[in-house]
């Protein structure tokens, strides 16, 4: 009996074929149910189901099978329990592998180009953590090493073999070691299919709390010939990160950016679909800090480490040498002192001479400067010096440090200017500018209450010693004897230069032993002894007031 969707709605009358159709539906769920309880093997449960299918003669193909297991899968494991208004909710902080780069126990996507040092990054990590660091590279690292799984069907085994030589993860026979308990690689691959992420699960469930490394997931997915724009690109991830979440892994999946990354943005950076790092509860974005011009050599090797996701992001500047990563601070501050350093290279004229003149007196004695002071100095009027002032203050290179009071009864008080950097607890400078003559930031004593006069006083005398280079000393500075500087050059004891500790190229120099800078008296390290120095002049000659030209 044939009926009408009409007629059946109508009448209530079942069609026999209908019902046929709904009895042999059910029965392949049951049998579905029945092949996940009696076999493991993923792939064989398709092949199954699909043979019971054509004998039953109602043929499914390979997309239809998997759902229909996985609709069965999920009557047997059932609806999970959730959360009900008035239950307290998990108010535990965010578990960390490595403090803001690697979440534990959850799905992290590492995006960048490729050749910039992701499988470097992820294996000097590892060694650390398993030889009992701290921290690395500036970032906390969170209890014990786990076991380590490395899913690399991205690289042959000799890269691997030179990674992990070079942090120690092999024997002195060449034998794996350490905390790595599988690699997979190019002539061992492993693929997520079914049975691929099936096998890794196992694994985890085996080995509670590891960390998987997968590198990379195009090679890992290349077999099954998704398309990276189409939505269902993130399929496979998904599947693995459902499979090793139950057991509280940690997953590390390595991805490729796109060939232009703009923005420092992870999630538009990353290849193919965003759904792949919306999968992700952090993804981690690695890139040059300065890209070459097209066709240009990659001269400036510093990597930026940027993080976004469901924690505080992190923001790191390191550099991968011959013997592993090196650690440039903290990203924001170097990528903002960098922005700096542009906008002092690109001054000119007026703005160039102030600014200079500013760090100058800054880094000599901390010494801030006024208006009045410019236009002394430069012999400009003041509508021109405030007109350069300001436009240094909008570009973020100085700033207001106060004001003093009028020197006259009814004058108005004067705004007092430094460095934007001096505001930072370094005291001065840090070194921010670069490598042209203008820039090279190599500053020359100058104080308005002992103007120095380099001397030509022989420092061969007999008696004399002059300091070693690195000596640490004091500078005589606000009528205090401050630290914090190293001997550069000592050659004339009436011209001696120190360096800034901590930024070596920042340095003052033309001061005089013993009376601009001494040995420093709380350094646990002896100076070298010293003679008599000499006479200095009584009176030394004033320095020319006409530093710039405006």
């Amino acid at each position: 009996m044939v009926t009408t969707p009409n007629a059946s709605n109508s009448s209530g009358i079942v069609p026999e074929s209908l019902k046929d159709h709904k009895e042999l539906l059910s029965r392949l769920d049951q049998y579905a149910s029945t092949v996940l309880c009696n076999e493991e093997d993923p792939l064989k449960r398709s092949q199954l189901l699909r043979l019971y299918a054509d004998e039953v003669g109602f043929p499914l193909n390979e997309r239809t099978a998997a759902i229909v297991l996985s609709r069965a899968a999920g009557a047997i494991n059932g609806v999970a329990e959730p959360r009900r208004r008035g239950q307290k909710l998990d108010t535990a902080p965010v578990p960390w592998a490595w403090e803001g780069v690697i979440m534990s126990g959850t799905f992290n996507l590492l995006v960048a180009p490729p050749k910039v040092g992701k499988s470097a990054l992820m294996v000097g990590m590892i060694s650390a953590w398993y030889h009992g660091e701290e921290s690395y590279l500036g970032q906390r690292l969170h209890g014990v090493c786990p076991k380590v799984f490395i899913v690399g069907t991205d690289q042959p085994e000799s890269d691997w073999y030179t990674l992990f030589k070079r942090e120690g993860l092999v024997t002195s026979d060449g034998e794996l070691g350490g905390p790595v308990e599988m690699l997979w690689h190019t002539g061992a691959p492993l693929h997520l299919t079914d049975e691929g992420i099936s096998h890794l699960g196992e694994i985890a469930a085996e080995n509670p709390g590891s960390l998987f490394l997968l590198d990379s997931y195009h090679a890992c997915c290349a077999v099954l010939g998704l398309e990276e724009a189409a939505s269902s690109f993130d399929g496979p991830a998904r599947k693995l990160a459902e499979a090793l979440a139950p057991h509280k892994a940690t997953l590390a999946m390595i991805h490729h950016t796109n060939k232009s990354v703009s923005g420092g943005n992870a999630t538009q950076a990353s290849r193919g679909s965003n759904a792949l790092p919306a999968a992700a509860s952090l993804t981690i974005l690695m890139n040059w800090f300065k890209q070459p011009a097209e066709g240009q050599t990659q001269n400036d090797h510093r990597v930026v480490v940027k993080t976004q996701g469901r924690a505080k992001g992190t923001t790191l500047l390191i550099e991968l040498q011959d013997d592993g990563w090196i650690h440039h601070g903290d990203g924001e501050s170097v990528l903002a002192a960098e922005a700096m350093q542009e906008a002092a290279d690109e001054l000119q004229g007026r703005q160039a001479d102030i600014f200079d003149y500013m760090c100058e007196r800054w880094a000599t004695g901390e010494f801030p400067v006024t208006t009045n002071e410019l236009q002394d100095v430069g012999k400009c009027n003041a509508t021109k010096v405030l007109r350069a002032l300001r436009a240094l203050e909008k570009k973020g290179l100085i700033y207001q440090h106060g004001q003093m009071e009028a020197l006259v009864a009814g004058g108005r008080p004067q705004f007092l200017w430094a460095p934007h950097e001096a505001s930072q607890e370094s005291g001065g400078l840090r070194g921010i500018r670069g490598n042209t003559s203008r820039a090279s930031h190599e500053i020359e004593g100058f104080t308005p209450f002992t103007p120095i006069t380099p001397n030509t006083l022989s420092t061969s005398a007999e008696g004399v010693l002059p300091p070693m280079p690195g000596t640490p000393v004091e500078l005589h500075r606000n009528g205090d004897w401050n630290n914090g500087w190293v001997v550069s050059d000592a050659s004339d004891l009436h011209a001696v230069r120190v360096a800034k500790l901590g930024s070596p190229n920042v340095t003052v120099g033309s001061l005089r032993w013993e009376l601009d800078v001494r040995p420093c008296q709380s350094s646990p390290f002896g100076a070298p002894p010293l003679g008599d120095v000499g006479k200095v002049p009584d009176a030394p000659a004033p320095v020319d007031s006409d530093l710039f030209d405006f």
